[in-house]
């Protein structure tokens, strides 16, 4: 016996909705947060910096953590260093992060390879100083205030590595070296 029009549309509907049930989206805060970058300083030791001013909106199934996307923003002029002239002097120099000119960064993924129950590459274009690169961000969630990956927040540790050259930042090789890590730790509260 057929099945009436209407019941299998209403069958369809029902089962799209489920499809898509899982997905969640995580506007992050800045309680507890960090996004730091590390470089080695003339050989002899690691200069760290920490920007104080970031957002990011996160798309997450757990089921399906190869849908995962991220859009980050760290705005360049919150960068905050234990010597405040040292922070000065790389906020607003050319050779620098030029933060007049190019006040924000920022990074969309727009893939993500899944390395684990947890764990995922992203891989998406970073845009720094004016240059757009494809780069890679290696993600770690971790279970959030309901303990797992579908509660109302979400831990995200992260970490890539950046070549200044890439970007044009290319003077005072003698200073600093080309390649600067990042390292992201970030809470998510679920939109």
């Amino acid at each position: 016996m057929k099945k009436p029009l209407l019941t299998l549309l209403a069958l369809s509907v029902t089962y799209t909705g489920v499809l898509h049930a899982e997905t969640a989206n995580y506007i992050s805060t800045k309680q507890y947060g960090s996004v730091f970058f590390r470089v080695m300083q003339q050989q002899y030791l690691y200069l760290v910096g920490r920007f104080d001013d970031y957002s990011a909106q996160l798309e997450l199934d757990p089921n399906n953590l190869s849908a995962t996307k991220l859009t980050a923003k760290v705005e360049m002029g919150s960068l905050n260093l234990a010597d405040s002239d040292v922070s000065e002097t790389l906020i607003s120099s050319s050779a620098w992060f030029n933060s007049s000119l190019f006040p924000i960064a920022t990074f969309t993924s727009d893939s993500a390879k899944v390395l684990s129950e947890n764990k995922v590459i992203l891989e998406g274009e970073l845009n720094f100083l004016g240059i757009s690169k494809l780069w890679q961000l290696e993600v770690e969630f971790l279970g959030g205030s309901d303990g797992n990956l579908e509660g109302s927040s979400i831990g995200m540790h992260a970490t890539g590595m950046i070549n200044r050259l890439d970007f044009g930042m290319d003077q005072y090789r003698n200073v600093a070296a080309d390649e600067v890590g990042i390292e992201v730790n970030v809470k998510f509260n679920r939109n």
